[in-house]
C-alpha cells in the first residue's frame, strides 16, 4: 500500500500548476478550442483540488498538535478483552518517537486472527506520526491484481485503504479516525462483510471519554 505523504501531495500540487500555466502548446494545432479550454477547466480543478488537501492537511496537523496525548497507561486498559468472538492474546502500549502507540492481537490461531494498532495523532509527534493516514482521502490509487486489491472505500463517512491478499484471507484496513486515531486493523478469517464492523467493536470514543 502506497498512502500520499503531506510532501508528496506538495509537490504533486505543484507540477499541477506548472502544467495548468503552460497550457496545451504540445496540442497539433488542429485541436478545437473546445477541446482546449476542457482539458484546461479539468487541469484548474485537479490544481485547486490538490490546493484544498494541502490546506486541509495543515489545519488538521495545527488542531492535532494542540491536545494533549492520552497517556500511555490508558492505552494498556483501553483493549477489551474479547472482539468478535476471540479472546484477547496479547496487547500494550508504548511512548514511539513521541506518539503514544498501542497494539493488541486477538485469537491464538493465525488462520482467524484480528490485530489492530492505534496511534495518537495528538502533539507534536503524533500529528507527523499520522500525517500519511490523514491522508488517504486524497489518494485515488486503487489496484487489483489475482484476487488481490487495494481500494479506497469509505465507511460511514471514513476514508478507508482496503487491502485484501486472497492467499491469506486477509483484510486490511488503514485509515485515520475519529479526527484523531491512526488505525491499521488486520482481520484474517472472516468475511468482508465483517471487517468494518469488527472495527467499530473496537470503540475508539473510549479512549477519550
Amino acid at each position: 500500500m502506497k498512502a500520499l505523504h503531506i510532501k508528496s501531495i506538495l509537490l504533486i500540487l505543484t507540477m499541477s500548476l506548472v502544467i495548468v500555466s503552460c497550457g496545451n502548446e504540445t496540442k497539433n494545432n488542429g485541436e478545437d478550442s473546445a477541446y482546449k479550454s476542457s482539458t484546461t477547466v479539468e487541469k484548474i480543478k485537479t490544481a485547486n483540488n490538490f490546493v484544498k488537501g494541502a490546506r486541509d492537511l495543515t489545519a488538521e496537523s495545527e488542531a492535532l498538535k494542540k491536545l494533549i496525548p492520552i497517556p500511555v497507561e490508558t492505552f494498556k486498559a483501553f483493549f477489551p478483552e474479547t472482539i468478535y468472538g476471540l479472546p484477547k492474546t496479547n496487547s500494550n502500549a508504548m511512548d514511539m518517537a513521541g506518539a503514544t502507540t498501542g497494539f493488541a492481537t486477538y485469537g491464538q490461531n493465525t488462520s482467524k486472527q484480528i490485530n489492530i494498532q492505534i496511534v495518537d495523532g495528538a502533539g507534536e509527534k503524533g500529528s507527523a506520526a499520522t500525517g500519511v493516514f490523514r491522508a488517504i482521502k486524497y489518494d485515488k490509487t486503487n489496484t487489483e491484481s489475482n484476487g488481490d486489491y487495494s481500494k479506497v472505500k469509505e465507511y460511514e463517512g471514513v476514508a478507508v485503504r482496503e487491502d485484501f491478499d486472497q492467499g491469506q484471507n486477509r483484510y486490511t484496513l488503514t485509515l485515520f479516525s475519529n479526527e484523531r486515531f491512526a488505525i491499521k486493523l488486520k482481520v484474517t478469517g472472516f468475511e468482508q462483510k465483517d471487517v468494518w464492523t469488527i472495527f467499530k467493536a473496537f470503540n475508539l470514543n473510549n479512549l477519550t471519554n
